[in-house]
């Protein structure tokens, strides 16, 4: 297996250097020299491997494989046990335990302080966690006296505000940490020349979306939000054409009260030529047994064949509140387990290539998309609906059209 030599440093059994931050754009290999440092860090007796994601839902299906794929890769697949959350080796008894560290109550902060032994400590997906004393906290627990203590932050770079910046960046590096930055453009034996093409045109089109997305760099705060006025303005038409598919989507808030967040409510649609058209915003301060009703009228009103909803506040509850109003209509929950800007992207992206049209003026929410800022303020409800909605019609569909080839 041949691996980058900006990697060097990181796979050095022994080292003094706490703290390794691994900084790169899309294709940069980031997450298979980290796995693979990982499982070889598990045949030295003694660790404890710390694997956290801001949030984490299952690590069997999101992460696990990855590592059951370099196993495979090293043919050592005899020498671990693995198990819904953790692989261990069974040579050495090390092992690396996978959590999330946000819970429906908070963060499990507490938790995973009290595992003992923890020699290394992973936070995957970095740029998520955005509360400094969280990173502290599970942080002043790694102090395993017999091993080297590691922890190893792994990022898309965020913006400069970003704390991670902040503290790790602004006034130059850092003795006690090591800098691990990698692109593409290192690695692209291993990319497809779809992808290759792509970088390639971004680079184009949008340089500054090429610096952040392929080339890892950081934004400056006033950068790198996604949607703006003219975008929208130009695919914006009057009358809706024919539709194969229209759904109602929801961003349920979980409260009800002059204080909560709306919930966000969107009704969205698919054309014959997989078009996304965003056909009314119907959000609002609901309760539960309001949006519900709205929901369940939004689908009649439009021929709606199924609805989306966010369930991470609850479900069943979710669930439940469709189902007093609407009996047949399919519902599909969706889970939040990226953070928003990761899953808005791909969205803004189906914008930027003149997928997605407006059929009339939508202002609040537009004005929602427009500030959109994935670091500061109120959670975008109306955004996030708009999001869940053309990932099911947009991404799942290019999916499907993609497997009948």
């Amino acid at each position: 297996m041949k691996l980058l030599s900006n990697y060097k440093e990181l796979f050095r059994l022994k080292t003094l250097t706490r703290y390794f931050l691994v900084t790169g754009g899309r294709g940069s290999a980031k997450s298979f020299h980290v796995s693979t440092f990982l499982l070889n860090l598990t045949y030295e007796p003694g660790h404890i491997i710390l694997f956290t994601r801001w949030t984490l839902t299952s690590a069997y299906i999101s992460i696990i494989p990855e590592f059951i794929e370099k196993i495979e890769l090293l043919d050592k697949l005899d020498d671990f046990e693995i198990t819904q959350t953790e692989i261990t080796n069974k040579k050495t008894g090390s092992k690396i335990i996978f959590r999330g560290i946000k819970t429906s109550q908070g963060t499990a902060t507490a938790n995973l302080k009290s595992i003992s032994g923890v020699t290394t400590w992973v936070l995957d997906e970095a740029e998520e966690l955005v509360d400094e004393d969280v990173f502290d906290r599970i942080d002043l627990s790694i102090r395993a006296k017999d091993k080297p203590n590691r922890v190893i932050m792994v990022m898309n770079p965020s913006y400069k505000s970003h704390w991670i910046y902040k503290r790790f960046l602004h006034n130059g590096k850092l003795t006690n940490t090591e800098y691990i930055h990698t692109t593409y453009l290192g690695n692209q034996i291993n990319l497809s020349e779809s992808f290759l093409e792509q970088a390639e045109r971004t680079k184009v089109d949008n340089p500054l979306r090429y610096g952040h997305l392929f080339l890892g760099e950081w934004l400056e705060d006033a950068e790198g939000l996604l949607w703006n006025k003219e975008m929208i303005d130009r695919f914006r038409i009057a009358k809706k054409p024919e539709l194969k598919r229209i759904i109602v989507s929801i961003d349920p808030a979980a409260t009800a009260n002059s204080d909560s967040d709306e919930t966000g409510m969107t009704v969205q649609g698919l054309c014959h030529q997989n078009k996304g058209y965003l056909l009314d915003d119907i959000s609002g301060k609901y309760s539960p047994n309001e949006w519900g009703k709205v929901a369940s009228q939004a689908v009649i009103n439009w021929g709606a064949d199924c609805i989306v909803a966010e369930k991470n506040m609850g479900g069943d509850m979710v669930e439940s509140v469709i189902r007093q109003h609407d009996k047949i209509t399919r519902i599909k929950l969706v889970t939040a387990t990226k953070g928003k800007y990761v899953r808005a992207e791909p969205i803004y992206s189906q914008y930027e290539q003149g997928n997605v049209f407006h059929v009339g003026n939508f202002p609040i929410l537009e004005r929602q998309m427009i500030t959109f800022d994935p670091e500061k303020g109120k959670s975008p409800d109306r955004v996030d609906a708009l999001v869940w909605g053309f990932t099911e019609l947009l991404t799942n569909q290019i999916e499907w059209d993609l497997s009948r080839i």
